[in-house]
C-alpha cells in the first residue's frame, strides 16, 4: 500500500508540474496509465492535484497587465450589392440543380415503389417456384412413402426371419436337450445293464448249478427208489407177466433183508409243503419179526404205489412233475 501511495504522490506531482501543464489532460493519463496506475489510483491523483493546484495568478504573474501594443483597428464590413446577390443565387442554384439531379437519379429510383408490371412478374415468378417446388415436394412425399413401405415390408420379413430362426433355435435347443436327456438315460440304462450283468451272470450259473444240484439228487433219489422198488420183492405174474426164480428165496436173501426207507430232498418237502401239493411214498414192507423168522419162499407183497407230484427245475429255470405209478 506504501508503494501505491507513493506512485499517486509522484502522479499528483507529475500533473502539478508547470511543464506537463500545457500538455492535454489525455496524453497525461495515458503517461500515467503506462506507468502502471490504476484509473481509481489515477482519479485520486487528478483530484488532489486539482485541490493543491495554483491559482490563476500564481500561474500566470503577467496576466493582470494589459497588452503591450495598442488595440488593433475595427473593419467595418462593405455592403452587398446586386452583383454579390445573383452570384450567390447561381451558385446556390446550380448546387440545389446538382443535388436534385443526383437524388432524382441515383436516390428516386430506389425510393419509387415498383409499378404493377413489376408486381405482377413477381407474383408469376414466385407462383411459378412454388408449383415446382410443391410438385418436388409431392415427388418426393411419394419416393419417401415408396421407400417407407418398401422398408416396412423388409421390416415384416426380417421380423418374420427372426422368428423363424428364433422357433428353429429352440427347436433345436429342444431337440438338442431331449437327445441328450436320452442320451443320459441310455448310458445310465446302459451302466446299470453294465453293473447288473455281472451279478445277473453270478446268479444265473448259481441257480443253474443249484438246478443241477437239486436235478442230481432228485435223479439219484428216483434212482434209489427206483433200485428199492426192484429189490423189495418179485413182482407177481398176474401183474407183470415175469416169472419168480425158481425155489424161491432163502432166509439170507436180500429179499428178507431190511429195507431202507428212502429219503425225500429237502427243498422238495418245502416245495410240497408251500404249493399244498400231496407228496406219498408208501413201500410196504413185512414186518422185522417176519423178516427175521420166516424160513421159506418170500411171500409175495402187495401192490406198491409211488406217487411224486412236486415240481422238478430244470436248467432252464421250468418246472417239471413226474408221476410214476407202477403195480
Amino acid at each position: 500500500m506504501a508503494e501505491r501511495a507513493e506512485f499517486v504522490q509522484n502522479a499528483v506531482q507529475f500533473l502539478l508540474d508547470p511543464q506537463t501543464l500545457a500538455s492535454p489532460l489525455a496524453q497525461r493519463i495515458k503517461f500515467l496509465e503506462a506507468k502502471g496506475l490504476t484509473p481509481a489510483e489515477i482519479d485520486d491523483a487528478i483530484r488532489q492535484a486539482n485541490h493543491s493546484a495554483p491559482s490563476p495568478s500564481q500561474t500566470n504573474p503577467y496576466a493582470s497587465y494589459g497588452p503591450a501594443y495598442g488595440p488593433l483597428p475595427y473593419t467595418v464590413s462593405q455592403p452587398w450589392d446586386w452583383r454579390d446577390y445573383f452570384i450567390t443565387v447561381v451558385v446556390s442554384g446550380s448546387l440545389a440543380y446538382g443535388a436534385v439531379s443526383l437524388f432524382k437519379k441515383y436516390l428516386l429510383p430506389h425510393l419509387r415503389p415498383p409499378e404493377s408490371t413489376v408486381y405482377e412478374a413477381d407474383r408469376d415468378a414466385l407462383t411459378a417456384q412454388f408449383d415446382a417446388a410443391e410438385a418436388l415436394l409431392k415427388e418426393i412425399q411419394a419416393e419417401t412413402a415408396g421407400v417407407r413401405a418398401a422398408v416396412e415390408e423388409q421390416q415384416a420379413k426380417v421380423d418374420q426371419t427372426t422368428r423363424d430362426v428364433d422357433a428353429a433355435v429352440k427347436s433345436m435347443h429342444e431337440q438338442e436337450t431331449r437327445i441328450q436327456d436320452e442320451m443320459r438315460e441310455v448310458r445310465e440304462e446302459v451302466n446299470t445293464i453294465r453293473d447288473m450283468l455281472p451279478k445277473m451272470i453270478e446268479k444265473n450259473k448259481e441257480s443253474q448249478t443249484q438246478s443241477l444240484g437239486d436235478l442230481q439228487q432228485e435223479l439219484r433219489s428216483l434212482k434209489a427208489l427206483l433200485l428199492s422198488r426192484g429189490s423189495l420183492g418179485p413182482s407177481p405174474s398176474a401183474m407183470n407177466g415175469v416169472s419168480s426164480p425158481p425155489g424161491g428165496t432163502t432166509a439170507g436173501s436180500p429179499l428178507n433183508a431190511p429195507v431202507p426207507r428212502p429219503s425225500i430232498p429237502a427243498w422238495q418237502l418245502s416245495t410240497s409243503a408251500s404249493s399244498s401239493a400231496p407228496y406219498t411214498s408208501s413201500v410196504p414192507t413185512a414186518p422185522p419179526s417176519s423178516l427175521s423168522t420166516v424160513e421159506g419162499p418170500a411171500q409175495p407183497a402187495g401192490p406198491t404205489t409211488i406217487s411224486m407230484s412236486p415240481p422238478l427245475v430244470d436248467s432252464k429255470g421250468k418246472g417239471k412233475q413226474v408221476d410214476q405209478e407202477s403195480s
